[in-house]
């Protein structure tokens, strides 16, 4: 204010302008009218005496003037305010402002844990984790073709109507849709390798038990239950290996992996070609329990579920899981573990594992555990349960907020289409082929009535024929086969059958009298 006062500058422009003349405190001088001050060489003196006396001073070592009085620095104050602030007001904070700083730590962990992979390598950790997970995948291709393999045998046996056999087929599916839903949730609480395990024991543990039962409830039952661990394990093996490869490498491995779901299905084939068709692999006890070739197909094809099963227990737990409950130790060491056993594959074992500490998001829920002294046994198993069951639905609706609802919905669209043209042609295509198939068959049957043989030898097929109220008498069957073929009030009398094979044929009100069947 002192330089734009004009009536302290005297002189104006007669005056030099670089003769300045201190009078009561003020200069005076020439001054522009822009309201701007400038100087001579004075001010640039005081500036480099200013900065030669604060050479060398650091603003952050000044003494606050009230430290001697015993009051402390506001900043130090903030400082210690924020640090105590997160342990105190955790319980007080919004679930919604938990769960976005939570999110925003798991954005961190992404970044910094895709780097660590990258760090790892890809090698011999990888490649024999894809044939431990394929094996498992081969095993749930094999439980899912088997209705369909055992369906002709399992309908003479169980004695299976159109909709028993529609329902044996639907079955399978079912559980596969409830265990996806139950055990991918599990999955994201309890583990990945554990609920995988889980999933497979689950599914081995009811396809050998419905080897052996006889009554068709049961059987349902256990296929019902053995679609539950199907339908568990699918999702649980592609995160589970997701998990140890680098983004470069992902989507090629992950497709790879899924061709062990055909090879599980031309293993059920190989299986149910060599053994369905010998009849006398199986046995008897009395009139009860019988034990047939189809059976002994649906034992052998739970072998592949054992397998992956024991060679599960020697890989380690998801270190990304481990990292998103808070275990930062344990995927530290199976990381190291990993880089470890890649780097030794590849020669380098004096390569060094340089990660040290690892982002771990802010764990929000908690599971809930009562004292073993708080209730009943069914009380605690009922607490356990219901929490679990909740963080499986919380899980789901997690899928459906607004950062992923979009995605999941398109997903769930592509994946419905996807099955139901897959699923659409293995089950109800060959259900319409064979249904056309029928009718144009039947349109062709050949009727005799009341027709009698005697002493004659059939050594030819017979097929699509229907034979009434007939009479044969001293006739042979040697060596030939009926196909649908009806025999109805006919009369069989001192007649031999030998190596006489058939399919859907019928011997309905007949009489049989003095008449061998040998290997028939």
């Amino acid at each position: 204010d002192g330089y734009r006062n004009t009536n302290l500058y005297q002189g104006g422009r007669e005056a030099n302008q670089d003769d300045y003349r201190y009078q009561d405190g003020n200069y005076e001088g020439y001054t522009p009218n822009d309201g701007y001050y400038r100087g001579g060489d004075e001010p640039a003196h005081e500036e480099d005496a200013q900065s030669d006396v604060t050479e060398g001073h650091d603003e952050d070592d000044e003494v606050y003037e009230g430290e001697y009085q015993g009051i402390p620095h506001p900043d130090d104050i903030k400082e210690k305010q924020k640090k105590r602030a997160p342990a105190v007001d955790d319980e007080y904070r919004d679930r919604a402002d938990l769960m976005a700083e939570r999110m925003e730590d798991e954005e961190q962990l992404a970044h910094q844990y895709e780097n660590i992979i990258e760090e790892c390598g890809h090698g011999r950790f990888q490649w024999t984790l894809f044939f431990v997970l394929g094996l498992a995948l081969m095993a749930d291709g094999v439980e899912v073709f088997v209705v369909g393999f055992v369906l002709p045998s399992a309908e003479k046996d169980m004695c299976l109507s159109s909709s028993n056999k529609g329902m044996l087929g639907l079955i399978v599916y079912l559980g596969m849709m409830v265990g996806a839903v139950l055990l991918g949730g599990l999955a994201d609480k309890l583990g990945r390798k554990q609920c995988l395990i889980i999933s497979l024991s689950i599914n081995a543990a009811f396809a050998f038990l419905s080897s052996f039962v006889q009554g068709y409830g049961f059987f349902l039952f256990c296929r019902l239950i053995s679609g539950l661990g199907i339908g568990g394990s699918l999702p649980i093996v592609f995160a589970y290996f997701s998990e140890f490869l680098s983004r470069e490498k992902r989507g090629e491995h992950l497709s790879w992996l899924c061709m062990f779901w055909m090879i599980g299905g031309i293993f059920a084939s190989a299986m149910a070609w060599s053994i369905i068709p010998h009849y006398g692999w199986g046995f008897s006890m009395g009139t009860k329990y019988h034990f047939h070739s189809w059976r002994v197909f649906v034992l052998v094809c739970a072998l592949p579920c054992i397998a992956s099963l024991v060679a599960l227990k020697f890989m380690p737990e998801s270190p990304r899981f481990l990292l998103e409950i808070g275990k930062h130790d344990e995927a530290w060491m199976i990381l190291k573990q990993v880089h470890d056993t890649n780097m030794r594959a590849k020669g380098e074992p004096e390569r060094v594992f340089t990660v040290s500490y690892i982002k771990t998001p802010k764990q929000v829920d908690e599971f809930i555990e009562i004292q073993s002294s708080t209730g009943t046994w069914y009380q605690r198993w009922l607490v356990r349960i219901t929490t679990v069951l909740k963080q499986v639905w919380d899980n789901v609706l997690y899928c459906l907020t607004a950062q992923y609802r979009m995605n999941t919905l398109m997903l769930a669209v592509v994946w419905f289409t996807m099955a139901l043209s897959y699923y659409g042609l293995i089950v109800w295509f060959p259900d319409m082929i064979r249904y056309l198939q029928d009718e144009a068959y039947e349109s062709r049957v050949k009727i005799f009535d009341e027709e009698e043989v005697s002493h004659f030898t059939f050594n030819f097929t017979l097929e699509n024929q229907i034979h009434r109220n007939g009479e044969y008498r001293n006739d042979k069957f040697i060596g030939m086969k009926f196909k649908e073929v009806r025999f109805e009030d006919s009369l069989f009398e001192e007649c031999y059958f030998e190596d006489v094979t058939s399919s859907e044929t019928f011997f309905e009100n007949c009489t049989i009298i003095s008449t061998v069947f040998y290997n028939t």
